[in-house]
């Protein structure tokens, strides 16, 4: 009786490690996200910074094109492209930082939904100091799976934002070829 206490203990602390780690490891990759998306949409303010930087050489270059030439048609069709990509890497960059929830049906003592009135903390510390061991194993899965679901939606606003990063860098740099083709 006493080795199957014994076992169980310890594959209750083996849950609990295995579930720490799991959690902390999901956590960073949802920070990660957050600080690529940051630094896309960063680089993005720098790139439309530069753009307005340069104006004069841009206009004065873009008034040598006429508009109803192959030239013209295909710089203002990039134009568009770029000015769509540059909004969907903002749109879906917020989309990605902002607070995302999953809601699973079950009522955690880990992240509290209910407000300071009413669930007071003496209510709080009572409930965490009933919980079994079985109750703390539940707690975490239930916090792990809520995380894998954050992690899922972010990843998916997260893939938006570098595929439209992406069209903006393309669709700049032929709109800068086309300019210069026009120059020569």
């Amino acid at each position: 009786m006493q080795t199957d206490n014994a076992n169980k203990k310890e594959t209750t602390e083996i849950k609990q490690v295995f579930l720490s780690s799991a959690i902390s490891d999901i956590s960073s990759y949802i920070q990660l996200s957050d600080t690529k998306v940051s630094i896309i949409m960063a680089a993005m303010v720098a790139l439309v910074a530069a753009a307005i930087s340069c104006y004069k050489p841009i206009l004065r270059a873009l008034n040598n094109i006429k508009p109803c030439s192959w030239l013209g048609v295909t710089i203002i069709f990039f134009s568009v492209l770029l000015f769509i990509s540059c909004i969907a890497v903002f749109v879906f960059g917020i989309l990605t930082i902002r607070g995302h929830s999953s809601n699973i049906g079950y009522k955690s003592k880990w992240f509290l939904s209910q407000s300071t009135k009413e669930y007071s903390f003496e209510v709080y510390k009572k409930d965490v100091q009933e919980m079994t061991d079985e109750d703390v194993i539940e707690n975490m899965v239930a916090e792990l799976y809520k995380l894998n679901d954050i992690n899922r939606q972010k990843l998916r606003t997260n893939r938006w934002v570098i595929l439209s990063f992406s069209s903006t860098l393309i669709t700049a740099s032929i709109i800068c070829i086309l300019i210069v083709v026009s120059v020569l």
